[in-house]
């Protein structure tokens, strides 16, 4: 599997391991070396690192808080990438663990990345997060908590609400994680480094995240907190921190990246 023949938006899961090696994980370090793919032309750093800093630790946060509640769960990483998420959380013995991604991801992951320790209780698996035939093969027997990590900004709208409204009706009970991002990011798209060499682009924009509420029956909004807000910001370096402070002053910017946890 030849990275570079990825498409534009599967070629963002390398931004996301970049960023991972300059947080210092040494799984991402250890695949960012194996891979011959050109990194520094996605220009991932202090302030693109830590704004997926930010958000892997509350959606690891979020995930460590829905295992506590319920031992006996289910976690669905949708278009999961290079993510070295299920070797850095801890997961029970009755905790099924399902990575998604489309074929070619599926490939390079299996080449790249080793399984978790935990592979009798792991799965990964190809298939699209929009294939509402595979949303149904999945196994919904438990509580499920349902993990869409970059992903949700580069669908549609119709793609997106079609997607969430499958995953709600499949999963009887749980909870769905993702970020989104409004008007203003895809305005500025072009001038992030990091979205402007993979050439994907940012569709999906939603400045209201309670309007969610209304793709599903029994969808509630129990979570949305704007990036700048994020208690992890102060541990940023220096001008990363003004640059987010600055952002919170005007809403338009504050609301620029929403990371949103759901119930349903």
């Amino acid at each position: 599997m030849q990275p570079d023949t990825l498409s534009s938006t599967e070629q963002t899961l390398f931004v996301t391991l970049k960023a991972r090696q300059l947080l210092g994980d040494s799984l991402a370090a250890a695949v960012v070396e194996q891979i011959d793919y050109d990194f520094d032309r996605l220009q991932v750093g202090s302030l693109v690192a830590g704004v997926i800093g930010l958000r892997s630790a509350l959606f690891d946060k979020w995930i460590r808080d829905f295992l506590t509640r319920h031992s006996h769960a289910n976690v669905i990483h949708l278009a999961c990438g290079l993510d070295t998420r299920p070797h850095r959380i801890s997961w029970g013995d009755s905790v099924r663990w399902i990575d998604v991604d489309l074929p070619d991801v599926v490939d390079l992951r299996r080449e790249f990345m080793p399984e978790p320790s935990r592979a009798n209780q792991y799965s990964l698996m190809a298939g699209s997060a929009l294939d509402s035939a595979f949303i149904q093969s999945l196994q919904s027997d438990r509580p499920t908590i349902i993990v869409i990590e970059g992903l949700v900004p580069y669908l549609t709208t119709s793609e997106g609400e079609a997607m969430i409204a499958d995953l709600c009706g499949h999963f009887k009970t749980g909870e769905l994680i993702f970020d989104i991002t409004n008007w203003y990011t895809t305005l500025i798209e072009r001038l992030v480094g990091s979205i402007k060499h993979t050439k994907a682009k940012l569709r999906w924009t939603s400045y209201k995240p309670k309007n969610l509420e209304k793709v599903h029956p029994g969808l509630t909004l129990l979570e949305a907190h704007p990036l700048c807000t994020l208690d992890g910001v102060r541990n940023l370096p220096l001008g990363v921190r003004i640059f987010l402070w600055l952002q919170s002053l005007i809403p338009f910017t504050r609301y620029s990246a929403q990371y949103l946890r759901l119930a349903f």
